[in-house]
Order: C-alpha cells, then structure tokens, then sequence
C-alpha cells in the first residue's frame, strides 16, 4: 500500500479533500497518513478527520507521495523546495496530480487538437478549470462601500461605458490586495478564447432585446446590457444575492423582472417554467448558467423557443453528457447548435475527478434557416 501526505490545511484543502481521494482510488491503493503544515498552532489539531503533522515529521515517517493544497500556482515554489529537502522531486505534487493522471489516460489516444494542447499544458500547470484557453490578464475591480445601504459594491461599466454600481452581499469574501478589497477577474470567462463564452460575434445581444437571464449571480450579465434591453427575466435562486440585486437594478424597475426561483421544466413554490414566466412576450436572448439545471429548464421553455427567433447560450459544463443532451434538446426545438471553443474541467464536480472528462463549456443555438 502507498502511503501519502497532504501539505495545506487551508480553503482548498477543505474544498478539494474529497475530490481529491476520489480520484487517488484511480491511482491504486492509497493510505492517508495525515496532514503537513507550518502553522504551529495547527499541528497536532485534527482536520478534516486526520492528525496535522510538522513537515519535519517527513525525517522519521517514509511517504510515496505528498499532494500540496494551494490554489495560487506562485505559492507552490517555496513549498516545494522546502518538501524537496525530505522527498524526491517527483513525489512531491499539487493536489490536482492524481486528476492529471486520470486525464491522460482517458485522452491519450485522442487526435483532436485542443485536447492534445490541453494535455500538454496542464502536464507543466497547475489545473485550473479554464486552462491555456483564457490568455487576458488577471483584472482587479476595487470594492467601495455604500454606507447608507450598507452594502459593497464596485463600479461597473455597461455596454454603452456608463458606470454603475454593482452591489455584493456584506459579508461576501472578497480578495484582500495591497490593503484594499478587491473583485478578481470578474469578466475574464468572458474574454475571447474563453470557453464560457455568451456572446460572441454573430451570435449577440441587440437594442432593444428582451433577455432572459438564469443564474444571475452578482448579475454582470444582465447590467451590462440593461440600458438597450427592452426588458430582462432575471431568476435567481440564491437568497445571498436578493438584497444586493434589487439595488443593482434599483434604476431599472421598469424593465426588470427579478425572480427568487429556480428554473425548472414545473412551476411550484420554489421552481418555475420559463414558458409560465414569460408568457406570451417576445425573447430574443436567453443565457442559462444554474448549476447542471439546464437541461430541466430548457425542458420548461418549450412554447417560449418554439414562437421566438432565439439566440441561446446554455452552458453544459456542469455534468457529464450534459452537452449531447442539450443539443438534442435545442434541435428539437427547431435550432442548429454549434459549441464554444476550447474545453473546461470543472473542479468544483465530484464527478470530474471521477471520470476525468473534459467538457464543453457552453452550447449556442440558434434558429434554423
């Protein structure tokens, strides 16, 4: 039986524990001896049910491997180097090694291009969800307070370049930078190359569209195109977002409808069709973004996409096999459906480092001529 460390006891780890031994089961037959870290006031503690150890206990307790939990890549060096003076380089990895492993047995024998680049990048990377396919730099947006609501915003800049505030909920975790707080990288999915991307040439938003938005989060989406829509079905099922949403779009009441459900193919107290929300009005835009409910909810736009000339952008990176089904379901209804380009590997699902499968980010679709 290999024995392995992890080094780390922070965000990621508790993040990423579980998906992590998922796919060590891939590896062979693991044994956990326990957690490494430099906080002094954590070894000998307990967590996530194992005993924290001092990295000098590497000296007198042999180990096969060490996984290092950190999110930032530039972190890893400084740890390495100090693991290296116990273990051989190569038995010392970050936490997504046994998920790279997975990967390249899963695509070794692919011939599409994209995936080989991909294969090739995250085999001298940190796997992130996005990969060599987002190349924009990393954006900061500065975080101001609003005390008379007592709300964090930032200032956001619309379609047309008018900035507005976008408010977050007060206890939200921002990123802590040079004594400020900060939003990161708010709209670098939606840079080009992106394989999240909604809107890309030929396949936009217009003046005087009516939008239908699922899963608006903060609600970027939906602001940087309020001032030419003709109206926006905003859902949102997130009770964190409520309050700071109806003052995002305070200003917009007229031509905002904001609903605190989850889209769905029923309609009941906690779920709703599209079809029975919509009704009878016209949509030109949908973009759909709710976890791996996609499907269900497209499901429960069946007149709404049957009487419209729609432009859809419905994301399929959530769940395996979600893109092949979401593609029929759309060319049931009538619509040619192309993807994004490039592919996500979406961390924060178990069953990614299960399957060790790459996915599609979003599906475009669009009426037939």
């Amino acid at each position: 039986m290999k024995k392995v460390f992890f080094f780390g006891t922070g965000f990621c780890a508790k993040t990423f524990l579980y998906k992590v031994k998922i796919a060590l089961k891939n590896m062979g037959n693991y044994e956990i001896l326990g957690f490494l870290d430099n906080d002094e006031k954590k070894i000998g503690t307990i967590f996530e049910g194992y005993q924290v150890y001092s990295p000098n206990v590497l000296s007198v307790t042999p180990c096969d491997l060490i996984l290092v939990f950190l999110i930032e890549e530039s972190k890893f060096k400084p740890v390495f180097q100090q693991l290296s003076k116990f273990r051989p380089a190569n038995q010392i990895q970050e936490y997504t090694f046994p998920l790279k492993l997975l990967l390249q047995k899963n695509y070794c024998n692919s011939d599409e291009e994209q995936i080989r680049d991909t294969l090739n990048y995250i085999s001298n990377h940190q796997i992130s969800v996005f990969n060599q396919f987002i190349t924009s730099e990393y954006t900061y947006d500065e975080v101001k307070w609003n005390y008379k609501l007592d709300l964090p915003y930032i200032e956001f800049a619309t379609v047309e370049g008018k900035k507005v505030p976008m408010y977050y909920p007060r206890h939200y975790e921002f990123v802590k930078k040079d004594g400020g707080l900060f939003v990161v990288n708010l709209l670098r999915d939606q840079s080009e190359g992106s394989p999240h991307l909604y809107v890309k040439q030929n396949h936009n938003i217009m003046d005087g569209d009516c939008i239908v938005d699922a899963g608006v989060c903060e609600g970027n989406f939906a602001l940087k195109y309020v001032g030419i829509a003709s109206h926006i079905y905003m859902f949102e099922i997130d009770s964190q977002w409520f309050e700071p949403l109806n003052y995002t779009f305070q200003d917009y009441k007229e031509k905002v409808t904001i609903i605190h459900k989850a889209v769905s193919d029923e309609t009941s107290k906690i779920s709703c069709k599209i079809d029975d929300v919509v009704a009878e009005k016209k949509v030109n835009f949908i973009k759909m973004d709710i976890e791996g409910a996609e499907l269900s909810a497209l499901r429960g736009a069946k007149r709404t996409f049957s009487t419209n000339d729609i432009k859809a952008s419905i994301c399929t990176y959530h769940r395996n096999g979600d893109e092949a089904n979401i593609r029929l379901q759309l060319e049931n209804y009538g619509y040619q459906t192309t993807t994004s380009n490039g592919y996500m590997l979406f961390l924060y699902s178990e069953d990614t480092w299960e399957l060790g499968d790459l996915r599609r980010g979003v599906v475009y679709g669009q009426r037939c001529e």
